[in-house]
């Protein structure tokens, strides 16, 4: 019967939790029943699905070898390209510089070859034996380029989500929109109502969402030698997580950003891809400020423009602001 040693950087995990990353193919009902049925044993005594683990518990399966093996199997989906760039990288944490137009997860339409797919054969975890495959601790949207915390393990993968809720890691992204806001710095205390790709409300209620904004550069935009508008190149802070936050507090604060195609402005879009050829929302997430989540050593990480944004950087002479 199998026997599984507890690390320390397993060390905190609840049992169901721990039997699930351990046995990936294995149904949550067939590892509740297992637990109910008395076939795992927590160092040779009957545990409950809550328990949490320490470094050095021993699991024990009373289950065969051969039925091990096979509920611990991955099924790895394919990478048919590494196409983000490694900012940081030691033995619990990796930071991505993620491209425009690439998916963080599969989904709908992009079924492999997602970030994290490539992530995985960057790492090659994809293979039984593995403690815990390497998991995205935050998101950004597919057309959303920068930065991307990855936790190696499950000690990091924790840690991080720990200090995201207690917004001890800081997101800075830059974002370009029509118009100035004035103040030139503030915060927004907006609800986050969700869009569909024809502009129209879905999903759930709107949940309340805070972002804290600075013009770091405005410019005059021009169009067959005529001043069409002004632009701003933004500093934002996110502090809360709301998908599609940033896009929707621009919308309601009257300054919309540049290349949105759901919260954006249409005459304003299709001038920045006349002029700049710009495809896409001009957002990029440009700085993270953490403590290290297991050394505690500062990290502070700074993402360049992407070859998309350079012509209109260039253009408009938009460098890399400060936080």
């Amino acid at each position: 019967m199998p026997r599984l040693k507890v690390n320390e950087r397993e060390s905190g995990q609840r049992l169901d939790r721990f039997l699930k990353r351990t046995l990936p193919r294995m149904p949550m009902g067939h590892i509740f029943k297992l637990i109910r049925t008395r076939k795992v044993r927590v160092n040779g005594k009957r545990a409950a699905a809550g328990r949490l683990l320490q470094a050095g518990d021993e699991v024990l399966l009373h289950i065969s070898e051969q039925q091990f093996a096979s509920e611990r199997r991955v099924v790895e989906r394919r990478a048919s390209s590494l196409d983000f760039e490694v900012r940081y990288e030691d033995e619990d944490l990796l930071v991505v510089s993620k491209p425009p137009f690439l998916p963080v997860h599969p989904g709908a339409g992009h079924p492999d070859n997602s970030l994290i797919d490539q992530v995985h054969a960057y790492l090659e975890v994809a293979r039984a034996g593995d403690d815990l495959r390497p998991a995205l601790v935050h998101r950004l949207d597919r057309d959303t380029s920068g930065l991307l915390l990855i936790g190696k393990n499950y000690a990091a993968v924790r840690r991080l989500g720990d200090m995201f809720k207690q917004g001890r890691i800081a997101k800075y992204y830059l974002a370009l929109c029509r118009g100035v806001p004035r103040p030139p710095r503030g915060t927004w205390e907006f609800a986050v109502a969700r869009r569909d790709d024809a502009g129209r409300p879905r999903g759930k209620a709107p949940a309340a969402g805070r972002t804290s904004y600075r013009v770091a550069s405005r410019r005059q935009l021009h169009d067959q030698g005529r001043v069409v508008c002004q632009v701003s190149l933004l500093v934002l802070r996110l502090h809360t997580g709301r998908t599609h936050q940033i896009r929707s507090h621009l919308l309601q604060a009257g300054h919309p950003l540049g290349g949105d195609r759901r919260y954006g402005d249409r005459e304003f879009n299709r001038l920045l891809t006349r002029r700049f050829d710009l495809r896409r929302q001009f957002l990029h997430a440009y700085r993270l400020r953490l403590e290290h989540p297991l050394s505690g050593k500062p990290l502070e990480l700074v993402d360049p423009y992407p070859d998309d944004l350079q012509v209109m950087t260039r253009a408009l002479h938009l460098g890399i602001p400060p936080a």
